[in-house]
């Protein structure tokens, strides 16, 4: 039984009459990326090495007839030194022979002092130039140098037109970022100063009110508007130029919790205490205003909750993986979940709304009275 060695070129299994063909390809193809090699390799050389290479070139017919001339001339020398009494040669003689080359060589020096000076001194010297620039000294500029050459100081007029247009573009960006600052600011300011406006007439309204009941109402609304107060307090504290990035947390919790102490005790006729232990976290602006509506809720709801004795609530606020977690322990909260069961009330809405908003969800732990919720952070202060 003979055995078949299939062919390892298809080619070759379909005719053997391509076989030619297809060596001739691969020597082509082989030739072509020798050809490509040898293009990279002199692409790659330095840009000094080119130009002796291209003026070694260009002067090569010229050195040819210089070693022709001088060999000519030191046969004739030879020649005249053979017919005559004379011990060496003359100075035309030397000269003669010696003069084609030296000047072959001159040329070829002085070619290459010129394009040294035109051209390869004032590219490196750019090209520092350019990488200094893009590493970050954005006051590099070439027109104080000179070139030699009105095309490469064209160049260099170019690269400082280019560089001094974008110094003013950064210029005006800083000057309009900044405008968009004293803005932000203002206008963090202005519905800061409204809502306390705003949150001292319901106050007022909430004293004058001739029933508990519309006077509770009052404080309930009072003690909302007040909170979104001081969260446009704290954007605007955070919005100073050069300032932290994002709501101080700690500065707003604290801050609403010294308002609910008032507001509690003169609305509730009940003594509370709050006891914070907050860390020291930075959140967005979207994520401060439902934090501190969640905080009031749940401080309200524990108040309305709790027999006339005093009343004390923690609120933590700490790291909890990437993000950060706020919780919210009373002892009304002891037990049953009071949001749960009175799915109905406004606190229960507003409450579970947030945290929508945050996209978390709200946990409650039974034994502990503890309310807590996830939300994310922009970045933790040091």
């Amino acid at each position: 039984m003979h055995s078949t060695t299939p062919l390892p070129n298809p080619c070759l299994r379909r005719s053997r009459n391509c076989c030619g063909g297809c060596v001739r390809k691969i020597l082509v193809d082989d030739e072509a990326g020798e050809r490509r090699l040898a293009r990279l390799r002199v692409r790659n050389w330095p840009l000094a090495a080119k130009v002796i290479a291209a003026l070694t070139l260009t002067l090569l017919p010229l050195g040819i007839v210089a070693v022709l001339v001088a060999v000519r001339n030191y046969r004739a020398a030879g020649a005249a030194l053979g017919r005559s009494d004379d011990i060496g040669m003359t100075l035309v003689q030397l000269l003669g022979i010696t003069l084609p080359l030296l000047m072959w060589i001159a040329a070829l020096a002085i070619g290459w002092v010129i394009a040294s000076r035109l051209i390869v001194r004032p590219l490196t010297r750019m090209r520092r130039a350019v990488d200094r620039y893009t590493a970050g000294d954005a006051s590099v500029r070439l027109g104080s140098q000179r070139f030699f050459s009105l095309e490469v100081e064209a160049l260099a007029d170019a690269f400082d037109g280019m560089a001094e247009r974008i110094a003013d573009y950064a210029v005006e960006t800083e000057a309009a970022i900044t405008e968009q600052q004293r803005l932000t600011r203002e206008v963090h300011h202005r519905v800061k100063n409204n809502l306390q406006i705003v949150s001292s007439l319901l106050s007022l309204q909430a004293r004058e009110a001739k029933s508990d009941d519309v006077a509770h109402a009052y404080a309930i609304i009072q003690a909302r508007v007040a909170a979104l107060a001081v969260v446009h307090r704290w954007m605007y504290e955070s919005a100073v130029p050069g300032g932290a990035e994002g709501v101080d947390l700690r500065a707003m919790a604290t801050d609403i919790c010294a308002g609910l102490e008032q507001s509690v005790a003169s609305t509730e006729h009940l003594p509370l205490r709050i006891h914070c232990e907050i860390a020291s976290l930075y959140v967005g602006q979207d994520t401060a205003v439902p934090i501190a509506f969640v905080i009031t809720e749940l401080v309200s709801c524990a108040a309305r909750l709790t027999t006339p004795a005093p009343l004390a609530v923690t609120i933590d606020i700490g790291m909890e993986g990437t993000g950060g977690v706020l919780g919210v322990a009373a002892p009304a909260f002891v037990g049953i979940d009071i949001l749960a069961l009175n799915s109905g009330d406004p606190a229960s809405r507003i409450v579970h709304g947030m945290a929508r908003q945050l996209r978390s969800p709200l946990r409650h732990d039974a034994a502990a009275g503890r309310y807590s919720i996830s939300f994310p952070l922009v970045t933790q202060a040091a």
